[in-house]
C-alpha cells in the first residue's frame, strides 16, 4: 500500500492556490476535522480538495470522476489534480441525510425519488462508457464485514442468537454471479448534497467497483440515517427501473432485498462496535452534522425493524429474523435506559 504524507489544512490551502492561480480566501472542513476532503473558498468559486489515505484510492477516484466528467450531472465534475490532492466541484453543502430529515414528512419522497433517480442516471452513464471494465470486482481497500456471509455467522455468536437453518446457497443467484456493473457503492445518504438549484449530486468514488448493479440502493434504503420506509423507497426504485437497468426487474428487485437485508445486518453490527468502543449513545443532530454512524437508538431500532421485514418477503432470509428481533429489543431498551 502506497501511504502519503497528508497535508495540512494550509499546506493544502497553498497548493490550491498554486495550482487555480488563485488565492484562498477560506478551507473548511464539512465532515469533521478527522475527515480528508475540505472545502475551499476561492475568489470565483468553493470546490472541495481530497487526499486519501492510500494513493491508489486517489488514482481510481480520479479515474472514475473523469471519465463520467460530461456524461452525467449525478456526480461532482473532476477539476484536476496535483500530487495527493484531487479537485472536483462543490456538490453542494446541504448533504442529504441532514435535507430529508429536516423538512417535512410529506417533502421526503420526492428527496428519495431524486436520489434514486441520481443513482439510475449515475449507472446508465457507467454503461454508456463501460466504465465497470476498469475497476475492481472488490474494493481496493478490504474491511472485515465485505464477506457478507462470513459476517452473518460473526453476528450470530456475538449475540448468541443462532442462524443454523440459514443458507446462502438459498439467497438469489446474484450473489454468486459474475460481477459486471458498475457500483459507486457506500451509497449512504451523506455522500449525497443538493447545491443552491436544488440538483442532488453523489460523491465519494474511492470504493467504486464491478457489483450486480443493485448494492448502491441496498447501501441506501438500510442507511440508518434514511428516515423513510424501506418498503417506500424499494417502490421508487421499482418504479423507476426500465429494461435497460434490468431484462428481469423481478430478479432485480429480489436481490436488491436480500442484499439490502444483509447489509442492514451489517450497519447494525457496526453500530453495536461502535457503542461498545465508546460505552455512549450520540445525539441524531451530530450524527447526522458529521454523517457520523448512527450510534442512536432511535435510528438503530427503525433499520432493525426494516430488516425484519425484509426477511418476511425471503424464505432465504427468515433463519435472520431472530437477530433483527434481538437488535429491536435492545435499541428499544436503550430509548428507555438513561446512560
Amino acid at each position: 500500500m502506497s501511504e502519503p504524507t497528508l497535508l495540512a489544512p494550509l499546506d493544502i490551502a497553498h497548493a490550491t492556490a498554486q495550482f487555480f492561480g488563485e488565492p484562498v480566501l477560506q478551507i473548511t472542513a464539512p465532515g469533521g476535522a478527522h475527515r480528508t476532503s475540505f472545502r475551499v473558498f476561492l475568489a470565483s468559486r468553493s470546490l472541495i480538495v481530497t487526499q486519501r489515505h492510500d494513493t491508489r484510492i486517489t488514482d481510481l477516484e480520479c479515474d472514475v470522476l473523469q471519465r463520467l466528467d460530461g456524461h452525467c450531472d449525478a456526480v461532482p465534475r473532476y477539476l484536476g489534480r496535483s500530487g495527493g490532492l484531487m479537485f472536483q466541484s462543490d456538490a453542494g453543502s446541504e448533504r442529504l441525510n441532514r435535507q430529508i430529515n429536516s423538512v417535512s414528512a410529506d417533502m421526503r419522497p420526492a428527496l428519495a425519488r431524486q436520489a434514486v433517480q441520481a443513482i439510475f442516471d449515475l449507472h446508465r452513464a457507467a454503461r454508456r462508457i463501460n466504465l465497470a471494465a476498469r475497476l475492481p470486482a472488490t474494493g481496493i481497500l478490504s474491511y472485515p464485514d465485505d464477506d457478507l456471509m462470513a459476517m452473518v455467522q460473526d453476528m450470530s455468536r456475538d449475540l448468541g442468537i443462532p442462524v443454523a437453518d440459514f443458507d446462502p446457497v438459498r439467497l438469489d443467484p446474484g450473489f454468486r454471479a459474475e460481477p459486471a456493473q458498475f457500483a459507486k457503492w457506500d451509497c449512504r445518504s451523506g455522500n449525497a448534497a443538493l447545491d443552491s438549484t436544488g440538483t442532488l449530486r453523489w460523491f465519494d468514488f474511492e470504493e467504486a467497483r464491478r457489483a450486480q448493479g443493485p448494492e448502491d440502493f441496498g447501501w441506501l434504503v438500510a442507511d440508518e440515517s434514511w428516515p423513510l420506509q424501506i418498503q417506500d423507497t424499494l417502490a421508487i426504485v421499482q418504479n423507476l427501473l426500465t429494461p435497460d437497468d434490468s431484462r428481469d426487474p423481478a430478479a432485480y428487485m429480489a436481490y436488491l432485498e436480500q442484499f439490502s437485508a444483509l447489509h442492514a445486518l451489517r450497519r447494525l453490527r457496526l453500530i453495536v462496535r461502535e457503542v461498545r468502543r465508546s460505552g455512549r449513545w450520540r445525539d441524531r443532530v451530530t450524527i447526522l452534522k458529521y454523517d457520523n454512524v448512527g450510534v442512536n437508538p432511535v435510528m438503530g431500532e427503525r433499520l432493525a425493524r426494516s430488516g425484519a421485514n425484509l426477511c418476511d418477503r425471503h424464505a432465504a432470509l427468515k433463519p435472520l429474523k431472530p437477530l433483527f428481533a434481538h437488535m429491536i429489543t435492545l435499541f428499544a431498551t436503550a430509548r428507555h435506559t438513561p446512560a
